[in-house]
């Protein structure tokens, strides 16, 4: 049996944080723009107080923004074939537990395929009470043919901690500072398609 591949949600299956500049600018009268999101912190990028990023993350979150995401370009060809070569597909997202339920509708409904869906810590900001999580060291545990990531973070953790073969989604706020050497950049699904054909033989 093949060995998933581990796919992130936010940013590498749905375009999620293109529409937080027009966000910001209607919640707090703050002009930004997708390419100026130089930082994942985006308290940083924004310049918000620690209030108002929660604020933001709970707009985000509303029934009306995430269902109004749309995938990013390939994504849904490309897990397709993945899929149909024997690999499932498992998402992983670090986004809040209570989005669990809106989570996999906009997953279903925008026709995305997928094995498994996990929202996972990853970066310590779950608490108990928003519903069921993984951990880190309940990702580490499992194997998984390869991954594709927008955060450095997790980059570095899926190649040098677990030694997955990772595939980075190139964007602004991952510009900076340092990953695993063993991490591949694209800029598109397209790449990441080809490029990943060698390890999966395609």
């Amino acid at each position: 049996m093949k060995h998933p591949i581990f796919v992130d949600m936010d940013d590498v299956i749905s375009e999620t944080t293109r529409t937080y500049p027009k966000l910001v600018r209607r919640e707090f009268g703050i002009e930004a723009t997708y390419e100026g999101i130089a930082d994942f912190d985006l308290a940083r990028s924004f310049g918000l107080s620690r209030d108002q990023l929660a604020h933001l993350f709970r707009v985000v979150h509303r029934e009306e923004v995430l269902m109004g995401f749309s995938p990013v370009p390939g994504v849904r060809r490309t897990l397709e074939a993945w899929q149909d070569a024997g690999y499932p597909i498992a998402v992983v997202t670090g986004r809040p537990p209570e989005t669990l339920g809106l989570s996999i509708a906009w997953l279903e409904g925008n026709n995305i395929p997928f094995d498994s869906f996990d929202i996972c810590d990853k970066y310590g900001r779950h608490h108990a009470s928003q519903g069921p999580f993984i951990t880190l060291k309940e990702i580490r545990s499992r194997p998984f043919t390869l991954a594709v990531e927008d955060s450095l973070s997790m980059t570095t953790f899926l190649c040098e901690t677990m030694q997955v073969p990772t595939f980075l989604y190139n964007r602004p706020w991952n510009q900076n500072g340092n990953a695993a050497p063993a991490y591949t950049r694209c800029a598109s699904w397209q790449e990441i398609a080809d490029k990943a054909s060698k390890i999966l033989k395609l």
